[in-house]
């Protein structure tokens, strides 16, 4: 969980001071504690997977920062003014959407985001489970509180995909597909999952909460075995590690900027350039769902976020959620 305190004012401190050293004397002044306590927090730094040198009459310098899911690492990167102002950072955890559900119990602030190194139970839509292994991946949640109907909660999941579609362009270079209803994808195999929960009264949103889940440094051994045909992350199709921390900061940033987007001028523009992006339209698909499947040919996606499919016949039926094939 978020720690806060002296370790991350001392880290802060060492970082903005670049190439210079800072002795001990300075910071144990600074701190008003004692230069072993100062050594203390170095070291406890040290065991987050930072590094330092140190020299016996210059002091510390920091040498370089782990890409790891840590609060003082995901705070220098972000770009935002309220989404993970908030932050709860887990080594471990079941998963960041039932945390971020036990949150908002204490009511937390919109835009608080629960992150997790790993989940054990993470979850995907229609009850899946979505794999998460260690340190690998971007597993994490955003707490939102639109001022909207149950009826219109589809639009921000429009709203994840877009930003995490951005956030990889900006990281890599690259760009990555939309797959209606609610997927990320990279060269033909699924990148990212989006799952959205929600508490709503009849005609309004209580809170709404946005799973995602970003496969970076998945290795092809890393995959499960039932899924490595279908599933694929940056690292495979890139062939490079990707930084975390800065790809999360940077979906964080878009997530908020096509939030406000949203919430000043409606859904139009966001299903606009979700529709630009989505490599669902104008192919022949076979959508599943509860009552049976329909095929035809992807045609457009309607104000409802919805998929319109025109069928042999020439009819068109209208799909509100379903899988893809």
């Amino acid at each position: 969980m978020r720690k806060g305190g002296a370790e991350e004012e001392i880290l802060s401190l060492l970082r903005t001071s670049g190439e210079k050293y800072l002795s001990g004397e300075a910071l144990s002044k600074k701190f008003k504690v004692s230069r072993t306590a100062i050594w203390k927090h170095i070291h406890s730094l040290m065991d987050q997977g930072y590094e330092f040198e140190s020299h016996t009459n210059l002091g510390y310098r920091l040498q370089s920062v782990p890409d790891l899911l840590l609060p003082a690492e995901i705070e220098n990167a972000l770009g935002t003014k309220y989404v993970g102002r908030e932050l709860y950072c887990f080594n471990e955890i079941g998963s960041t959407n039932d945390m971020a559900a036990r949150l908002t119990e204490k009511e937390v602030p919109e835009g608080t985001v629960v992150t997790a190194e790993k989940q054990t139970a993470g979850k995907g839509r229609l009850g899946r489970t979505w794999f998460s292994p260690e340190r690998s991946g971007l597993w994490f949640s955003v707490i939102l509180r639109p001022k909207i109907s149950p009826y219109h909660s589809p639009k921000l999941t429009f709203i994840a995909g877009l930003s995490v579609h951005d956030a990889i362009k900006k990281v890599t270079g690259e760009d990555a597909e939309l797959k209606w209803p609610n997927d990320v994808m990279f060269h033909g195999k699924k990148l990212c999952g989006i799952l959205t929960e929600m508490k709503a009264e009849m005609d309004i949103v209580n809170y709404l909460i946005i799973g995602i889940g970003i496969n970076v440094n998945l290795s092809k051994n890393d995959l499960p075995d039932s899924v490595r045909g279908r599933a694929t992350s940056l690292k495979i199709e890139l062939k490079r590690d990707v930084q975390r921390v800065k790809l999360l900061a940077e979906t964080l940033k878009s997530l908020e900027e096509y939030y406000e987007l949203f919430k000043q001028e409606g859904p139009e523009p966001i299903i606009r350039k979700w529709k630009r992006k989505c490599a669902t339209l104008g192919r022949k698909v076979k959508i599943h769902s509860g009552s049976g499947f329909v095929e035809g040919i992807a045609e457009d996606i309607d104000g409802d976020c919805a998929l319109l499919v025109r069928l042999a016949d020439g009819t068109v039926k209208k799909a509100v959620t379903g899988d893809v094939n």
